[in-house]
């Protein structure tokens, strides 16, 4: 059986039909649920598949603040922006990161206006870019969560050519409850949903403090619909039995400890020091920093690249960093679908398909904080 097969075993219509009845089965024995996710993918899933739409009223999915170009500070994009424009400077980064709108200008604005910027898949693809022009200086914009940091890591760690240097935005997810539970309570949330492809590196292990400081059951989910709503089906399993223990939904791809190698290796490329989440606050512990062995790579440290003018996380009236907060929905706010389109994005939530207000721009808004 090949990997498309396989994956059709997980959107199988009598496996989601007979989640969907045992999940209205046991929500009919508890009072009004929030569950918050923390996943970009899980929320372009969950519309793509209609799963709120198989959950009963009683049952709110809230999402959060899980995708990286999102949250992706602006201060490190104004930084790249800068980068563009300094000579034989070229950036390299995702094609989600070119559009997200900055202080003054989104890179591919600063593009269009004469600075260099290249749009790659990986870093693979900027590491080959680097050594087939050796003259030329190039830095890669690294965005993303612990599945990119790690890929990052591993080119780091087998060595990189002289003109090729790394602008880091990644972020370690798991601290960043903390900094939810401060926004909500147990009134509000009940219980998170945490990503599965973060997972695969982190394991379970890091989100344990949830169980001993919030007592708030978490759960790791996949991607299908069989795995999503297996999820929520154990999330409200343990709601109802007082379980506050971290569980693994998605033990298919994902061990418990973790990916222990890769761990490792990032270990040693990286430290985790505050880190600032788009908009919202700097949270301890979640930002990737190169150890000063590898401090020669930053291109930060490297360029003197300093923005000539002073970030500002989030444009007049854009409500994005309320949104990835799960304080307010797309739709309550005012720019959404009027001054904001994925043609033509205002904030950072409507750029990417992982974005919340990109994917609600497309989908359908059955949803009550």
């Amino acid at each position: 059986m090949d990997l498309t097969e396989t994956l059709k075993k997980y959107e199988d219509r009598e496996l989601v039909q007979g989640l969907a009845t045992k999940i209205k089965e046991v929500a009919s024995r508890l009072g009004p649920v929030k569950l918050m996710h923390v996943c970009g993918t899980h929320e372009h899933e969950i519309m793509k598949y209609g799963i709120r739409q198989l959950l009963p009223e009683s049952v709110t999915i809230i999402p959060g603040p899980g995708c990286p170009v999102c949250i992706c500070p602006v201060e490190s994009i104004d930084l790249a922006v800068t980068l563009s424009y300094m000579s034989d400077i070229t950036v390299l980064t995702f094609g989600d990161m070119l559009r997200v709108p900055a202080t003054k200008e989104s890179l591919a604005d600063a593009r269009k206006n004469g600075g260099s910027v290249k749009m790659v898949y990986g870093p693979l693809e900027a590491l080959k870019i680097a050594k087939e022009n050796p003259n030329e200086a190039f830095v890669f914009f690294s965005v993303g969560f612990e599945t990119t940091t790690a890929g990052i890591a591993g080119l780091i760690k087998h060595g990189v050519p002289q003109n090729l240097s790394f602008l880091i935005a990644n972020r370690y997810i798991p601290p960043v409850f903390k900094l939810l539970m401060e926004v909500h309570d147990r009134k509000s949330i009940q219980g998170f949903l945490l990503a599965g492809h973060a997972a695969t590196i982190t394991g379970v292990e890091p989100y344990k403090y949830m169980e001993d400081e919030f007592k708030l059951p978490c759960v790791v989910a996949g991607f299908t619909p069989v795995d999503i709503l297996s999820a929520i089906l154990r999330v409200l399993k343990s709601i109802e039995s007082g379980d506050v223990r971290v569980k693994n939904a998605y033990s298919r791809v994902v061990n418990d400890g973790g990916n222990k190698a890769v761990l490792s290796m990032m270990n040693e490329v990286f430290d985790l020091v505050p880190g600032i989440w788009r908009g919202i606050d700097s949270v301890d512990g979640t930002a990737y920093a190169l150890k000063e062995q590898y401090q020669f790579l930053d291109a930060e440290n490297r360029y003197e690249c300093t923005p000539p003018y002073e970030s500002r996380p989030t444009p007049p009236g854009c409500q994005c960093h309320r949104i990835m907060l799960g304080e307010i929905l797309p739709t309550e706010c005012k720019m959404f679908k009027t001054k904001c389109s994925p043609e033509d994005p205002y904030g950072p939530c409507m750029v990417s398909i992982e974005g919340t207000c990109h994917t609600w721009y497309h989908g359908g808004f059955d949803v009550e904080l």
